[in-house]
């Protein structure tokens, strides 16, 4: 075995084995394959190891002198509940490999070892604290959440530093956009950096509010105030006092609930339906559209006073379509949370695949390019390639009608083009942005006379 054509993987392992010849050998091959490897004799200096260095996997034999192995896992289960923890031993007694089973071992793996079968079983147990670690990582650049799921481009980071700036403040926001673009995860994000963010988030979609019961949803009732109201009910404002209500598809709200939603804006309190004392509405308002408000103004659809009081800030998010640097960003993103919730390695997007999401033109938008990673993670092998994207994109619901298939290299083509639009012409970027080596990538400008 070698680790030429191998990467060292990023975990640390904790090898326990009382046999010093055995223990000594598997060392050596492990830190072929792992940044850091510890050994311990027995259970009780594996414990010891263990409280000192934290290490992400432990392998340990079961019959050791000082402390066995099934002793170690009880120890280790109490200070580290979701340690994997994989036994190699040649011991089989049924009643030992219950007491295992109880403990939550990882993986079994018999001795005599079969050092790639025991590599396999640790890369597999680890597998999910790295994508936990990859994403804290992505998680800890500067506002991440903003950035993982807006993207990178430059008009995604304009719209981030909006958000960044108004999160701070108590102001209300309207966020302009087509459907799927992600308004509603813009506002939840944004909730979540404001100072309301340990109070509720309540989304509310207008449009989906029965019009006989809407005032109700919104602002409860008391007992008695309408037939079939046998209690009082709160609001969905009241539920999110000290939070933040968001108001999805504002555009489609009656004028006289217009009108409401006003008085609760200007005012800061409002009446239950049926009710004669007044409820305080601490809440912050952000609103929705995939419409032009401003144009719903000027057409009388939308009161214009209220549109100044909910708008302090507009933001629009522009269609995916649009700012095509940012898909390989958002795909990876979304293929590795995916992946970790289905507790499996995320798949590598290869090149032509990487193209060919790049070149899609994404008439859902966000919400379908997460739909289709979605089924990449559930059913792509280790890489995803370029024929099974084609067999995604073509059953993706959101699949723009009538748009006629085109050749691999158009879509290379279109590909490298937009690549160097999103980076401003920089080559070296262009490359990485595709996940291409430079020299492959200037032979392909080369070949489409860019």
């Amino acid at each position: 075995m070698t680790s030429e054509t191998n990467e060292k993987s990023a975990l640390k392992v904790l090898y326990v084995e009382d046999e010093p010849d055995l223990r000594g050998r598997i060392g050596i091959v492990l830190e072929m394959y792992f940044d850091q490897v510890l050994t311990a004799a027995n259970g009780a200096e594996a414990a010891d190891l263990f409280a000192r260095h934290r290490p992400d996997v432990v392998v340990s034999d079961i019959m050791m002198p000082v402390m066995d192995g099934l002793e170690l896992a009880r120890r280790l289960r109490e200070t580290a509940p979701g340690l994997p923890i994989i036994f190699s031993t040649a011991f089989t007694e049924t009643g030992y490999l219950l007491k295992a089973i109880e403990l939550g071992i990882a993986a079994y793996v018999r001795k005599p070892l079969d050092c790639r079968e025991l590599v396999a079983a640790i890369t597999r147990a680890g597998a999910p604290i790295l994508q936990e670690r990859e994403l804290a990582r992505l998680r800890s650049r500067e506002q991440a959440a903003l950035e993982l799921f807006l993207g990178e481009s430059p008009a995604m980071q304009e719209v981030a530093a909006k958000a960044r700036r108004i999160a701070g403040t108590g102001y209300s926001l309207v966020i302009q956009g087509e459907t799927g673009v992600g308004k509603s995860h813009l506002a939840s994000l944004i909730h979540s950096l404001s100072e309301r963010r340990h109070h509720p988030f309540v989304p509310v979609t207008v449009s989906s509010l029965a019009d006989t019961l809407v005032e109700s949803q919104l602002f409860g009732h008391v007992k008695g105030a309408f037939t079939g109201a046998a209690t009082a009910k709160s609001g969905l404002f009241e539920e999110a006092s000290g939070g933040t209500i968001f108001l999805d598809d504002i555009d489609c709200a009656s004028p006289a609930l217009q009108a409401k939603i006003l008085q609760v804006v200007e005012q800061k309190w409002f009446f239950p339906v049926g009710g004669t004392k007044p409820v305080t509405a601490d809440v912050r308002i952000i609103a929705a559209t995939n419409r032009d408000l401003m144009a719903e103004v000027r057409e009388g659809r939308f009161r214009e006073d209220l549109y100044y009081r909910l708008a302090d800030l507009v933001v629009v998010v522009p269609p995916l379509r649009e700012r095509g640097g940012d898909i390989p960003v958002l795909a990876r993103t979304f293929l590795n949370e995916i992946s970790a919730e289905l507790r499996r390695v995320p798949p590598r997007i290869g090149p032509e695949a990487l193209m060919m999401l790049t070149r899609h033109p994404w008439p859902g938008n966000v919400r379908e390019l997460k739909s289709v990673m979605k089924r990449a993670a559930l059913f792509a092998g280790e890489t995803l390639g370029s024929e099974e994207v084609s067999r995604l994109l073509a059953a993706a619901p959101d699949a723009a009608p009538g748009s006629s298939p085109r050749t691999l290299e158009e879509i290379k083509r279109q590909a490298v083009r937009q690549a160097l639009e999103a980076t401003g012409g920089k080559k070296m970027e262009a490359a990485r942005l595709l996940d291409v080596e430079y020299g492959s990538f200037k032979r392909m400008l080369e070949r489409y006379g860019l």
